[in-house]
């Protein structure tokens, strides 16, 4: 799961002084720049320099996250959950530093987003800003510099949800990892007020100017500029049905349908339905029994969804006699029914079952047909179509390809252990999606049908046009796959 949440309310405060006085009560709540920055000695106080400065504010509408974890789709606590902010630089050829760090700390208290929009002469007076969080609410140092750690009274947090990032340049992005504060915010650890980017405490009380740092606010006119909270989890679902490997630990799924829909079997939960992998023999049938459960996403279980975990030993006699008789490959029928074995609920189709892959050569890694099917050309931002990507071996077209090893008569196909997608902008071809394959939020699910994701077309900026990539890890190395699929557009919702 990729999931995009968009900021509802973001500003910057400053104290800049604006003929001969501190502009402590402006407000930037509609302007279309985020500036960051810090001037020193620009104006003076007598004989003594002046240290002007501003510090971001942003807070993003986490409705539907949280609902997501309510519901048990995303689990927090999981290793494959991660968070980022991002905000993107709108640099226009203005003077901008360069060797600096920017901080981003979680807020501890609401700010109000105002409606100035005056970044010249700091005009339009409104919250928040310098002095005041919100209608009433003052910062408790001014210009939102109170630190403490989680638990303490203060005006931000420091500590372990707190991140921060060097630019070299000037001119990068923002893209911080806050997965620490979200989760810390999702377990109610601190509130959900936003986060604070400023620079360092170093940088803003040295001799130096820093002028000025500019991202793209909510109200830019480029949407793709606009701040974003980007949330990643592996929700993937990954069947063996397509090849099993003898001696590995294999998982196949069963997925229940009533009229269409995902419906639950008559039995539910942990350890509740039983699938027998049966084998013909001389003489009869070998089977072997594996207990299975409803399958889990997050920390609920999914409706109409089961899986087993499924071992195959060569060492078992009756199976390491087929073998000696059938060649490499077995033919193994899984059949789904109740644990006492008085029902059955599915008797599926015949599963290939190899020999692991052995060799006194390499495998030679091979280059794949790779097509992605289940897009319109254009889609509602509402929608999230079930994409299915289709891998082929071009010197055997017959033969789909999926994660595990694919064997056709004769030959040694190559080896594809997982896939990715990727999101990319037709126009600029600017990845909205990027692969993720650190911790899995963009892998590709796989079914006895082949490999399929699902796009949520509201992670995408409506009037605009996208392709899809693939990236399959082939004999542990990746291979690209370019505008796999036709290019699609993403219009409002009606």
């Amino acid at each position: 799961m990729f999931k995009v949440f968009h900021v509802d309310k973001d500003t910057y405060i400053t104290d800049k002084v604006i003929r001969s006085v501190r502009s402590s009560g402006s407000n930037f709540g509609i302007a279309g720049s985020l500036n960051l920055f810090k001037l020193y000695g620009a104006t003076s106080s007598g004989t003594l320099p002046n240290i002007e400065l501003s510090r971001l504010l942003v807070h993003f509408d986490l409705t539907q996250l949280k609902s997501l974890v309510t519901a048990g789709k995303i689990d927090f606590t999981n290793g494959s959950f991660w968070a980022h902010l991002q905000l993107h630089d709108v640099y226009g050829g203005q003077a901008n530093p360069d060797n600096f760090t920017v901080t981003v700390a979680p807020l501890s208290k609401s700010f109000d987003e105002g409606h100035g929009k005056d970044v010249v002469y700091c005009s339009d007076y409104d919250v928040a800003n310098f002095l005041t969080a919100s209608s009433g609410i003052p910062w408790l140092l001014s210009g939102c510099n109170q630190s403490g750690s989680v638990g303490s009274s203060c005006d931000y947090f420091t500590g372990s949800v707190a991140t921060s990032q060097f630019f070299v340049t000037g001119e990068e992005d923002l893209d911080v990892d806050i997965t620490a504060a979200m989760v810390a915010l999702l377990t109610g650890s601190i509130p959900d007020s936003g986060f604070r980017i400023a620079l360092t405490p170093a940088a803003e009380t040295n001799k130096q100017t820093y002028f000025v740092k500019r991202f793209g606010s909510r109200h830019a006119y480029n949407e793709t500029k606009h701040p974003r909270l980007v949330v990643g989890f592996d929700d993937s679902i990954r069947d063996s049905s397509q090849g099993m490997t003898l001696d590995s630990n294999e998982t196949l799924f069963l997925f229940s349908y009533d009229h269409g829909a995902p419906a639950n079997l008559s039995v539910t939960g942990s350890n509740c339905i039983a699938l027998k992998m049966r084998l013909a023999v001389s003489g009869g049938f070998f089977e072997t029994a594996f207990t299975g459960s409803q399958h889990y996403s997050g920390i609920n279980p999914v409706v109409g969804v089961y899986s087993a975990s499924v071992y195959l030993s060569s060492s078992n006699p009756v199976i390491a006699a087929a073998l000696q008789s059938s060649g490499s490959v077995l033919k193994f029928t899984p059949i789904w029914g109740s644990l006492n074995g008085a029902g059955t609920f599915l008797t599926g189709s015949q599963v290939t079952v190899s020999r692991p892959l052995r060799g006194s050569t390499s495998l030679s890694p091979r280059r794949f047909v790779v097509t992605v099917t289940g897009l319109n050309v254009q889609h509602s931002a509402d929608e999230s179509p079930t994409i299915r990507v289709n891998v082929f071996d071009h010197t055997s077209p017959l033969v789909t390809v999926t994660r595990t090893p694919v064997n056709s008569p004769g030959t040694l196909q190559g080896l594809a252990t997982d896939a990715f997608y990727r999101i990319r902008d037709v126009d600029n071809d600017t990845a909205i999606i990027p692969f993720d394959s650190s911790r899995g939020s963009t892998r590709l699910s796989s079914d006895s049908d082949g490999m399929f994701f699902s796009l949520d077309m509201s992670n995408l900026v409506i009037d605009r046009s996208y392709l899809i990539d693939i990236m399959l890890l082939v004999g542990g190395a990746p291979q690209y796959y370019f505008a796999a699929s036709p290019v699609f557009k993403v219009v409002a919702a009606q």
